[in-house]
């Protein structure tokens, strides 16, 4: 009872409240843009800790009060132009992805209301999709990720960990965008949210880093899934196995099929502790604590890796979820109040705290920016908790203990439960969850639809989008040559541009061989957004002959210099060539682009 009261008192320790009551009104000094406003501004957090299950923890128990922090951290998008990654108490240029990203989604999808979800949004799309040029605002790599769909590792450190959390993090921006009706951003970014998919090597069975020219880092026989660091953030290739929590069916594809995944993560668990220092050239403290946990390669004490163990009942194993996650929270917790061990790790801002919290009730929220709780087995025979809206919902399981840690059967509300998951509104509802346990792992939940939704369905490895304006001709009705000449739209990078002098223009591009181009995109260039395209025509052709108007838009607008924007066409047909015909700009005598995409499907996964 200590030890998870203790946990709760930590999971509330931040963020922190910057304002202050001023002659009766509430103030706050800004050190996004230094200055005194009106109202509410919360600080102090690392999201890529704290989304995984601190803020997940809040909209559940203080829905309220979530929503006035996010609202919070919204104003730093306000006022300084961006939310901050890691608030500390401005922008700290630290961890990696954007992973308010999917605080933001995660409490809107849920139910709560009083932030503003219309800036939260927007922040979300400037960070997936506007490069910055600070390394504390925005993602890192995004001028070429955007594009080649990975950070290269010889574009930034740290590369595979970025790109993997920004598909996770997209993942957030589609659950967002469709809630609020934008859905051709849903469409792209729910098919950028498979970007992880790019750094998955069957050859090693890993997922690791990959040049620019699209070769492994490292060749097959360098490979080492215990070498920490290089394109990694505190860890390795082993803490980073099961790195797609928003994908969990199509991860399982890439490596075969559920039962696959299931060994995948048995496999951590085999694998001896012993880690190389790797890129880090000497040993930091995460290295001696996920060896001090004695547990392979399973590295509780850091955060990328705490859903992993609910992925097991997305293999159709949860007797495994239930088995594993019992020894974490009676061995990794300082096995009871009162001995010294503490925390085996960081406890980031109550990410630590937060994920005994809802293990030790019996659920997770494993699926970030989703509504479901994956189940796992609850720690003490009842919980109750009691909810913002005046239900209260119980967990009861007579007889759990040590021995008997497995789940034999499962009732809601009385009724027969199969499913190893539950739902936010099965929460907010109210009732009582409860277990029948044993000593001895069962089949309850392994059924084939008892798992919570994926992106991918079906047993094939998922097949992103990609972009066929790759490998062809391109033409221009003008260029400045050489260096903004037409062959910058498609370099992969955003920050090299397309210009010609003249305020129309015509671009088309011959493909290898025919595709059905689905969505397009085009990204700003960096000066004088009178340059801009405002309105165009996109067209499909067999020939080069006949074409055939796919897509027409007026009046548009890009918001920000490079800038990536995204359009979705209902088209199907295979088509050789495809052509942009720019009828206007917003008023300048020259026409400029940085990157123009044609993206369609592949047969390759």
């Amino acid at each position: 009872m200590t030890t998870f009261y203790s946990n709760m008192y930590r999971s509330f320790m931040y963020p922190n409240n910057m304002s202050e009551m001023v002659g009766g009104v509430r103030k706050y000094f800004s050190p996004y843009d230094n200055a005194v406003h009106d109202g509410q501004m919360y600080v102090n957090n690392g999201f890529w800790d704290t989304a995984r299950a601190v803020w997940p923890l809040y909209t559940l128990l203080a829905p309220t009060r979530t929503g006035e922090m996010l609202d919070g951290f919204v104003n730093a998008y306000k006022f300084g132009g961006w939310t901050p990654r890691w608030s500390g108490p401005g922008y700290i240029d630290i961890m990696v992805g954007t992973n308010q990203d999917l605080a933001f989604a995660d409490a809107y999808v849920k139910g709560v209301r009083n932030f503003d979800y219309q800036a939260a949004y927007a922040s979300m799309v400037k960070n997936a999709s506007v490069y910055s040029s600070s390394g504390s605002k925005g993602r890192k790599g995004v001028e070429v990720s955007t594009f080649k769909r990975y950070v290269p590792t010889d574009v930034r450190g740290e590369s595979a960990s970025w790109t993997l959390e920004d598909a996770n993090n997209n993942f957030g921006i589609a659950q967002l965008g469709r809630a609020l009706g934008h859905t051709e951003d849903a469409d792209y970014f729910q098919n950028r949210a498979l970007d992880y998919v790019n750094l998955y090597s069957p050859s090693v069975g890993f997922f690791r880093g990959k040049q620019s020219n699209g070769s492994w880092r490292t060749a097959d026989s360098a490979f080492k899934p215990n070498e920490w660091g290089y394109e990694f953030t505190e860890g390795a290739p082993w803490h980073y196995a099961t790195p797609a929590p928003q994908d969990p069916q199509g991860m399982a594809n890439l490596y075969g099929g559920r039962a696959q995944l299931s060994s995948k993560i048995d496999s951590v668990f085999a694998a001896s502790r012993d880690y190389l220092p790797g890129g880090y050239g000497g040993v930091i403290h995460e290295m001696r604590e996920a060896y001090d946990t004695n547990m392979g390669q399973y590295a509780h004490p850091n955060e990328p890796i705490h859903h992993m163990l609910y992925m097991y009942n997305y293999a159709g194993t949860p007797s495994k979820t239930q088995n594993r996650v019992r020894d974490v929270l009676t061995k990794l917790y300082g096995s009871g109040a009162g001995n010294g061990g503490g925390y085996l790790g960081d406890e980031d801002n109550g990410q630590m705290s937060a994920w005994y919290v809802f293990s030790a009730l019996g659920f997770y929220p494993a699926r970030m920016g989703g509504t479901d709780y994956t189940i796992g087995a609850p720690l003490h025979p009842k919980a109750t908790v009691s909810l913002e809206n005046g239900n209260t919902f119980t967990v009861e399981a007579p007889g759990v203990s040590d021995t008997n840690r497995y789940i034999q059967s499962a009732t809601l509300n009385g009724v027969a439960y199969t499913k190893n998951y539950l739902t936010h509104a099965d929460l907010l509802a109210g009732g009582t969850l409860r277990f029948t346990m044993g000593s001895s792992p069962s089949s309850w939940g392994s059924g084939a639809n008892d798992v919570p939704a994926s992106i991918t369905t079906g047993s094939a490895a998922p097949r992103p989008l990609v972009d066929r304006a790759t490998g062809g001709t391109l033409t221009a009705s003008g260029e400045n040559a050489p260096n903004e000449g037409a062959a910058k739209l498609v370099d992969d990078t955003s920050l090299t541009k397309w210009l010609t002098f003249q305020n129309t223009a015509t671009l088309e591009y011959a493909l290898p061989s025919a595709a059905a181009v689905r969505q397009y995109t085009l990204t700003s260039a960096d000066d004088a957004p009178e340059r801009d395209p405002r309105s165009w025509t996109l067209q499909g052709s067999t020939n080069g002959t006949t074409w055939v108007t796919l897509d027409t838009r007026s009046s548009l607008d890009f918001s920000d210099r490079r800038q990536t924007r995204a359009f979705v066409i209902p088209n199907s047909t295979a088509y050789s060539r495809y052509r942009l015909q720019i009828t206007a700009n917003r008023g300048a005598a020259a026409t400029q682009l940085a990157e123009w995409e044609l993206l369609g499907s592949t047969t390759q996964p």
